[in-house]
């Protein structure tokens, strides 16, 4: 069955560690839109992550932010919303603040944080907003900034470790656990949020069926994705538990492995 659609993961997949478009891929994903596939990003991001990838190729279909926990539309319309549980967002908040970590949420539009500090510039420095601070941030999720995920940051990873069991131990079947990007960073996410469930949307909407689409990506969140996909492409460097559910693995994100990886599926197999 012919590739209709391609959705790749931002950071490490897309994107090189110039946190860009290689001209290879850029080639590559030009040809697949002039052949009528259609193009989208699924990332654990905010949605002020994307337009620049969206200006770039001339996306019209949905993204996905928020590791599946938000869909909108290239123009910032939301198209769905899988919110983390209020009490499970403030108890998350509370081990934090006990442990000194930096709680930040993803809120509708972009980030909440309690003030500036090296945790949030390394999250700036890898393109996502400049966070609304409030140093009351128990505070400001009752009084209305809806949370979607929660990431908590330390620059101590030995500590995130640690707090990464403890927090999956706390959390067990009410809410996901996950490290999937910044060593920093260990995530708290509604417990039915995932990318796969969020593209079955985007298929729905497109009349796509997951047999017609190829997903790319290189972390744990993108593994139920990638099994949705007719094919599931994992980069070099991912994981070995990632690259084995995966149907092909294509070079890593400085090889231009989405590109490879479209030629290879998308345009080869068509007889470019």
């Amino acid at each position: 069955m012919s590739i209709r659609l391609i959705v790749a993961d931002l950071d490490n997949t897309l994107l090189n560690s110039d946190h860009e478009v290689s001209p290879f891929t850029d080639q590559m994903i030009r040809a697949a839109l002039a052949r009528g596939v259609y193009f989208t990003v699924a990332t654990g991001k905010t949605f002020p992550s994307t337009p620049q990838i969206t200006a770039q190729f001339g996306i019209t279909i949905p993204v996905i932010c928020g590791n599946g926990t938000q869909v909108f539309m290239p123009d910032g319309t939301p198209i769905y919303e899988d919110p983390i549980p209020l009490d499970l967002a403030l108890e998350a908040v509370q081990m934090g603040a006990a442990r000194g970590f930096t709680p930040v949420v993803y809120t509708a539009t972009g980030l909440l944080a309690p003030g500036h500090d090296a945790n949030v510039q390394e999250l700036i420095a890898h393109h996502e907003p400049t966070p609304d601070y409030d140093p009351n941030i128990a505070a400001a999720l009752r009084n209305g900034h809806k949370p979607y995920k929660l990431i908590l940051m330390s620059q101590n990873y030995d500590a995130v470790d640690r707090f990464t069991v403890d927090l999956n131990q706390r959390f067990a079947g009410r809410a996901q656990v996950i490290r999937s990007g910044l060593q920093s960073v260990v995530e708290v996410l509604p417990l039915s949020a995932s990318k796969g469930n969020a593209l079955k949307i985007i298929l729905d909407r497109l009349n796509i069926t997951p047999g017609e689409t190829m997903c790319l990506g290189d972390n744990c969140n993108d593994v139920d994705m990638l099994q949705l996909a007719g094919i599931g492409v994992a980069m070099g460097q991912a994981p070995l538990d990632v690259r084995a559910v995966a149907d092909y693995v294509t070079g890593t994100n400085d090889e231009d492995g989405v590109g490879h990886a479209i030629k290879k599926f998308v345009l080869e197999s068509v007889g470019a």
